[in-house]
């Protein structure tokens, strides 16, 4: 290949390719990059994870460094000898070990082009997190934040100057979630009576996803709506608690644990109502692929979601840690039809006019290339 059409080598670094939105935002980078102008790899700090196959199912090779027990200080060592022996001109790295690991081994391994992307953490962090960001940003030459609250807060809490901040917004491919499903039959795979309508819960198991809050909304939810169930897709620290919450209240006939899943699209075409009470959030992936399987959204407004939707428009919101709140509005959707059929409209416009893999991946590939869309140098 001629000096002029050669590849630039390109690679992700990650934790994992685990279940989870950070890491379906690396498949979909992965999937819609410019083949033709980028040779792309992955690189995995912790472990593989269940969309690792998927990459390699694309050509992409996919590498892992495993670290060691405990606070591995010399990992920038292993990602730089590795950067180097690939001979990578560019690095996008997501999240926080991976951002320092990543930038302090590319100078090493003389990297031409560093970006950065953060998932939507919360703010503020731990003290020496954020300390250790603040840092590494002097070497990237961009930091992406994907909802402009995000980027308000890398600005405020992290001190990053602000002309090497950009807000590009999570992506994915809409044809994925544009699914027919035979919604009984899934639910019977699911073990559900399928005898009044099905609320979605789709999200990591921790804490600032609020899963608690929307436990204790199920009882007046089912008092308003017989027959309503709540499926809680995902896994994490506070799934005990939650089951446990679930028994405390009478509910566990109505509300079903199914753990992480790869047939997200699928649920999504199942649920009638998608449902975030998130305590804290950037912006979560289940928003843009809830809109394109025509999933109707209730959520709290925090952080960026009020960003993407609008009350009343293309989605409900209401404040966090409220499970009254949850409980009437959820109620009042599922006994109105021509709402939840106005916002299944309304969110599929939304989701073709901001959220395509396609336009994601264009404004990474400019970041790539540098402001001027050249080759990195």
């Amino acid at each position: 290949m001629s000096a002029a059409h050669r590849k630039i080598r390109l690679m992700q670094i990650t934790h994992d390719l685990a279940i989870g939105g950070l890491q379906q935002v690396v498949v979909n980078l992965c999937r819609h990059i410019d083949k033709e102008r980028f040779d792309v790899s992955v690189l995995c700090l912790r472990e593989l994870g269940e969309f690792a196959p998927e990459v390699e199912a694309m050509g992409i090779p996919v590498f892992l460094l495993p670290q060691k027990e405990g606070t591995d200080y010399f990992s920038f060592m292993k990602v730089g000898r590795l950067l180097r022996r690939e001979k990578i001109e560019v690095i996008h790295t997501h999240n926080t070990q991976p951002f320092v690991d990543g930038m302090v081994g590319a100078l090493m391994a003389g990297v031409k082009r560093r970006i950065h992307t953060d998932h939507a953490r919360a703010f503020p962090d731990k003290w020496r997190y954020m300390v250790a960001e603040w840092a590494v940003s002097h070497v990237a030459h961009k930091v992406v934040g994907v909802s402009d609250h995000t980027v308000s807060n890398l600005r405020r809490y992290e001190k990053i100057s602000a002309a090497k901040l950009a807000t590009i917004v999570n992506g994915i491919s809409g044809e994925t979630y544009a699914v027919p499903v035979d919604r009984r039959a899934k639910a019977r795979e699911l073990g559900l009576n399928f005898d009044g309508p099905v609320l979605g819960f789709v999200a990591r198991l921790e804490e600032e996803k609020g899963g608690i809050f929307l436990i204790r909304a199920m009882p007046e939810i089912v008092a308003r709506i017989p027959g309503a169930t709540l499926v809680v897709a995902g896994q994490g620290s506070r799934q005990g608690a939650l089951e446990e919450e679930a028994r405390n209240l009478g509910m566990t006939h109505r509300i079903r644990f199914i753990g992480p899943r790869m047939d997200v699209p699928e649920l999504l075409g199942l649920f009638d109502l998608c449902v975030l009470p998130s305590l804290r959030e950037g912006l979560p992936m289940v928003i843009p692929e809830a809109m394109a399987a025509g999933c109707p959204l209730l959520a709290t407004r925090v952080g960026g979601v009020p960003s993407v939707i609008t009350h009343g428009v293309n989605g409900s919101l209401v404040p966090p840690a409220d499970p009254g709140a949850l409980a009437a509005e959820a109620a009042a959707l599922l006994d109105d039809e021509a709402r939840l059929a106005a916002y299944r409209d309304a969110g599929r416009q939304v989701f073709w006019d901001r959220f395509s893999a396609e336009t994601m991946a264009a404004r990474y590939e400019a970041l790539y290339l540098g402001r001027n869309g050249t080759d990195p140098s």
